[in-house]
């Protein structure tokens, strides 16, 4: 495309790439990006109330559908603001591209007006940071951020293009195919010796455990995953933060681990003699980095995209560099031609695991109290729920019971805040969700402290006509702060209790649906009418106070 600026070229460019959403908020430096979206249809500019909400809404939409996202924003505080969110992004590896419209060159290096180092601002958070220099060289610079986004290790990019290379000067753009510059389609296998050997302690396990990490969401190997755990007998448990990567419902499922996870799944993952931690980092909250959860007697098979993060957090039996998909499928096609033993005792510890959870959660079912216990809310939101909603869960004590009590079978249908811990996250996130998937229904699961943090987006969920359900938890406290204070500081409480507005209410006030439920027994009925509503909506729900213990193996100290 010959002679058009350097704006419209970036927007020619996202438009070969497929991208469908631009999420940000207009400023000066970027108009000549942002007008030269006016009627198109492929490529939308989504305009959010805040540039974290962009940044968030960027990370849902990419977590869901797969694709990358994009966020563009002004000058100085408009690209400083979207930090927050790419540091989520960073966290939880997912492919958003940040396009900021800088001063001009002129101003730079001079304590100038809205001028700051963005490029070094984002490095920490980010896979790539440029800034660009010439006008010529922005088409190749976007191919470099769509490369580095959507590589292995996928994460987002920072490209900063200063107002004058925009605005003054028009290029002949390269509109080419994202085929013939980077790799569309990426599997790399594992090395035939690694497999090998990894097949050789599958099949000589005794108490063999699928460790299922975020890596079997991204390389959609899902179906492999439980054919595995099928073929070598193999609890099957996520890495904490992704429960969807296998479906709960299956025989061999256990529960989630962690602090807010399922006490049965920490005894399984201790009681394994060979784990595969197939695309886990084996992260912070999966295994405290220690052996409070992991038996040091375990045999590790680690497989993840990222060489750099096999063996760093647990020594390892064989480590493996590939593609999540792709070694499970070599590691199927090799343990077929491999002896099986029948595993029955294994089986039976499983099942047996599995009927204590169950038997917990049903006997949450008769807590009583007036506001209601929240361990109440899921088992009544269970029944509201089908199987390919998808949930996204805000930081803190009260959204967090949903770790344990809510079941996932469809992959890309569970996002929270991945080890990232950003209050707030949760509703703006939720909206991108449902735009990444639009014909699935998305809900977000907040507390009070929390929805407060973005719920000015309730206003874009309107204005876009997103129809989000989202329930707000009030316990009108912070409390996991809260819960630290009563613990180790003696109820010496300060800043932790709060003081809401009726949140239903505010959601009318911005034009979408509210509703305010206060016995169990209507959560259901109130979910799935708010669903049938088709717009946005938020459920407030008052919850008792409630500060539980951290998961941990049974007979331990504290253990729930």
């Amino acid at each position: 495309m010959a002679g058009i600026s350097a704006g419209q070229a970036v927007i020619e460019a996202l438009g070969a790439e497929g991208v469908e959403y631009v999420f940000g908020l207009v400023g000066t430096t970027t108009n000549t990006m942002v007008t030269a979206l006016y009627g198109r249809s492929d490529v939308r500019f989504l305009d959010t109330r805040h540039e974290e909400g962009a940044a968030f809404m960027a990370y849902g939409y990419t977590r869901a559908s797969g694709k990358p996202a994009v966020c563009m924003t002004t000058s100085g505080p408009g690209t400083i603001n979207l930090l927050t969110g790419v540091a989520l992004a960073y966290k939880g590896r997912a492919p958003v591209v940040v396009i900021a419209g800088d001063v001009e060159r002129a101003n730079l290096d001079r304590d100038g007006a809205q001028s700051f180092d963005l490029v070094n601002l984002f490095k920490p958070v980010t896979c790539l940071a440029r800034h660009a220099h010439q006008t010529e060289r922005i088409p190749q610079m976007l191919h470099d951020a769509f490369r580095a986004a959507m590589g292995g290790k996928r994460g987002p990019v920072f490209i900063n293009i200063p107002r004058d290379l925009l605005e003054q000067q028009t290029i002949d753009a390269d509109l080419a195919r994202p085929s013939s510059y980077r790799a569309v389609e990426w599997r790399m296998p594992g090395d035939p010796d690694a497999i090998r050997r990894a097949v050789t302690l599958l099949s000589q396990a005794e108490r063999p455990l699928l460790l299922a990490g975020g890596g079997i969401i991204d390389g959609e190997a899902s179906t492999e995953a439980v054919a595995l755990a099928e073929l070598a007998g193999m609890a099957m448990v996520p890495s904490y933060g992704h429960n969807d990567a296998v479906p709960n419902s299956h025989a061999l499922f256990v529960g989630t681990p962690g602090n807010r996870g399922a006490p049965e799944a920490l005894e399984a993952i201790h009681r394994a003699d060979v784990i595969l931690a197939l695309g886990s980092r084996l992260n912070q909250h999966t295994t405290h980095w220690d052996y409070s959860t992991l038996n040091p007697k375990t045999r590790i098979i680690q497989v993840d995209i990222d060489a750099q993060e096999v063996g760093r957090n647990h020594a390892v039996e064989v480590g493996i560099v590939g593609d999540a998909k792709a070694v499970a499928q070599q590691l199927l096609q090799a343990l077929k031609g491999a002896q099986q033993n029948s595993r029955t005792a294994w089986r039976a510890e499983i099942a047996a695991l599995k009927s204590r959870r169950k038997a917990r959660l049903e006997a949450e079912n008769t807590l009583a109290g007036d506001p209601m216990m929240p361990q109440r809310v899921f088992p009544e939101l269970r029944k509201a729920l089908p199987p390919e909603c998808m949930v996204t869960l805000d930081a803190g004590i009260a959204p967090g019971l949903s770790y344990d009590r809510l079941d996932f079978e469809v992959p890309r249908t569970f996002f929270n805040y991945s080890g990232h811990g950003g209050l707030g996250m949760g509703y703006a996130t939720a909206l991108g969700t449902k735009l990444g998937r639009p014909e699935r229904p998305a809900l977000s699961i907040q507390g009070d402290g929390g929805f407060l943090y973005t719920s000015q987006e309730i206003n874009t969920a309107v204005r876009h006509r997103i129809p989000l359900v989202s329930i707000v938890l009030n316990n009108s406290c912070h409390g996991a702060e809260k819960a630290q204070q009563q613990r180790h500081y003696d109820g010496r409480y300060v800043g932790v209790d709060l003081v809401n507005p009726r949140f239903d209410r505010l959601a009318e006030v911005y034009g979408a649906r509210g509703f305010y439920v206060t016995r169990p027994q209507d959560i259901a009925e109130t979910v799935a009418a708010a669903f049938k509503t088709d717009m946005p909506c938020v459920i407030e729900i008052p919850v008792a106070e409630y500060f539980p213990t951290a998961a941990k193996l049974p007979g331990a100290a504290g253990a729930h």
